[in-house]
């Protein structure tokens, strides 16, 4: 099967994941309604670690001493794509991850290699302008490539309160804050008596997208030191900030009231007290601090600071692995999503990496039920397993896929001299925040996806050569079944390819020259070439099939910023409106050539009007000037 070279790194009977399996418990509603509510949420974590074992109610420390040690570190690597909260790529958002620090591509995607980490508690850390800060915690595998999925919550004022007199801020949802009279100090200390801002974010526990929001992976430690799985009932996020922006916290000796709402599908199977917990961001880690009680639909607590505060309890788990493959070919189902359901409901899941491997913790001594999902969540295969009263391994398991619900991508990566490539790979990006990194064979490639429909997908191709370390200009394509050969993708940083790439809020779009037509005009047909040039391609279709766009900007000839003056797109029969809604909108031009031989590239990112619907268009070029 194929592997990158990232992966060779682990031997080929090796089942460690790159993701983690988490744990969910779903409230069953009376009525006959078959569409579950997600209302827990438990890590369930990746490795050999000890057995967790909770007396009922499942809120005391567990028994068994132990507590990880995070000062181990292995060597491995993270790839992760991050999106806002509307599950668009957010680019341009900075990553940090053991000492490295990386950038979001215009996908969204961060990828680190061979970075130091703890084994007992990798993890990355996220910020971005307007967003709360995210990190995701996994228990890393040396010589392996992770893989998370980060979905950044908004950060928004959501009152004010004088400093003197103390206050209360409720959010929608329910959750709310309360603060005394003279509790408020900056961070050196000194009482604050001015206005203070708050922004407070509330995490449903009934989401069902809570794997992609929390914070950490919902690991704790207790106050003890003992490790232990989270099940959550909710979170509630809280920043203070005075009136010049600078951080301010609770004064020492007083406290703070949060109300945590329970959603009424989940609030009969909450207990009458909880344990809190706070995050940690400097290490990762939830930590075990006080104890809330259930008043009526809410969970009601004192705290000392400010961070994420959660309501959980926790139960006893074992660890299970299993690896994922295609019968017929016996190839192995990359980013694949699974779910364990338990008889109680609650269910686990987790991603299978670009072997199909996954493991994580289980719960101990049930039966249960292998789920596979397909992009949006539907079941399309199921298996009894189970139950596990110790570490057990499923080995390979057939997957019989649905044809109507598959696509197949495949092509060749080639490098500059157009030989295949024979350390590298295929990145593949499709509409809805997905990303796939699949391994070469005599670089060749071949992904199957689990699609939710048969509507036509659009997707991108990036060829990588790891020999060379170059990637080369994207390949656009669409699909609705069966398989596309995408052809040859050049891996070159010199690719004499033309293209010009559209992201509308995510949504790849591409021409590519050839097969399409691209072409570029300068409204000056003579030196200095240099007024008002128009990029534009078409790419042909069937009957009223056929794509369109263009752009026109000003420049002086050079690289350099400059207005960008129209935009235009087409697809198909129907015409995207020509509004655009940024002001004074840019351009970046990062190469200007010499007219026939030389290229103009360059990209831009603005607000677009679509059929009275704003989106995000993020578009790359990279056009032969004429």
């Amino acid at each position: 099967m194929p592997v990158t070279a990232e992966e060779k790194l682990c031997p080929d009977h090796c089942v460690h994941p790159k993701t983690q399996l988490m744990s969910v418990r779903k409230a069953f509603p009376a009525a006959s309604s078959l569409a579950f509510i997600v209302s827990l949420l438990i890590i369930l974590v990746i490795g050999c670690q000890r057995e967790l074992s909770a007396p009922p109610g499942g809120n005391n420390p567990p028994t068994t001493p132990g507590a990880p040690i995070d000062d181990v570190k292995v060597t491995a690597g993270v790839r992760g794509i991050v999106l806002d909260e509307n599950d668009h790529p957010v680019m341009g958002a900075t990553v940090k991850c053991g000492n490295q620090t990386a950038t979001t591509d215009r996908y969204g995607t961060f990828r680190f290699s061979n970075v130091s980490l703890s084994k007992a508690n990798g993890f990355v850390k996220v910020t971005r302008n307007g967003y709360y800060n995210s990190i995701r915690s996994f228990v890393t595998t040396a010589g392996r490539m992770h893989s998370v999925r980060i979905r950044l919550l908004p950060k928004t004022n959501s009152g004010n309160f004088s400093g003197t007199t103390g206050g209360t801020i409720s959010i929608a949802g329910g959750g709310k804050l309360v603060i005394p009279a003279d509790a408020i100090t900056d961070a050196g200390g000194a009482g604050y008596t001015g206005t203070v801002n708050v922004a407070m974010t509330w995490i449903d526990p009934t989401s069902g997208r809570l794997a992609d929001m929390i914070p950490g992976d919902l690991r704790g430690l207790t106050t003890t030191g003992d490790e232990m799985g989270l099940e959550t009932f909710g979170m509630l996020g809280v920043e203070l900030t005075g009136s010049g922006g600078q951080t301010l916290k609770i004064a020492t000796g007083k406290t703070a009231e949060l109300s945590f709402p329970i959603p009424a599908s989940i609030v009969g199977a909450a207990p009458a007290t909880i344990d809190l917990w706070n995050f940690d961001e400097n290490t990762a880690r939830w930590k075990q601090e006080g104890r809330a009680t259930k008043t009526g639909n809410f969970y009601i607590g004192q705290v000392s600071h400010f961070s994420f505060w959660n309501c959980d309890a926790s139960f006893p788990v074992v660890n299970l692995c299993m690896h994922l493959i295609a019968p017929t070919e016996s190839n192995p189902l990359n980013n694949v999503q699974v779910r364990i359901k338990r008889p109680n409901g609650s269910y686990g899941y987790g991603r299978t990496d670009s072997l199909g491997n996954l493991c994580g913790k289980v719960p101990k001594s049930e039966a249960l039920i292998l789920e596979i999902l397909d992009q949006c969540g539907n079941v399309i295969y199921t298996q009894n397993i189970g139950p596990f009263s110790n570490d057990s391994d499923l080995g390979a398991i057939p997957v019989t896929l649905p044809a109507t619900q598959t696509l197949t991508i495949s092509g060749m990566v080639v490098d500059c001299s157009g030989n295949p490539v024979a350390n590298g790979s295929a990145v593949i990006y499709t509409d809805g925040g997905h990303a796939y990194s699949v391994g070469l064979v005599n670089g060749v490639f071949s992904l199957t996806l689990l699609r939710c429909n048969n509507a036509t997908l659009n997707f991108n191709v990036l060829g990588i050569d790891n020999t060379t370390l170059q990637q080369g200009n994207p390949v656009g394509g669409t699909g609705t079944t069966g398989t596309v050969n995408v052809g040859s993708v050049q891996a070159c940083g010199t690719s004499a390819v033309q293209f010009i790439e559209f992201l509308v809020d995510g949504a790849p779009s591409n021409y590519t020259s050839p097969p399409d037509n691209i072409n570029m005009s300068d409204s000056m047909p003579s030196p200095p070439y240099s007024q008002k040039p128009m990029i534009y391609g078409y790419a042909p279709g069937s009957g009223n099939t056929s794509n369109y766009s263009s752009f026109t900007f000003s420049s002086n000839a050079s690289p350099g910023v400059y207005p960008l003056l129209s935009c235009f797109l087409s697809t198909g029969p129907s015409s995207m409106s020509q509004q655009i809604l940024t002001s004074s909108p840019t351009i970046t031009i990062t190469n200007f050539g010499a007219p026939v031989t030389g290229f103009i590239e360059g990209n831009f990112t603005i607000q677009m009007n679509f059929a009275g619907t704003p989106k995000t268009v993020v578009c790359n070029f990279k056009v032969r000037r004429h």
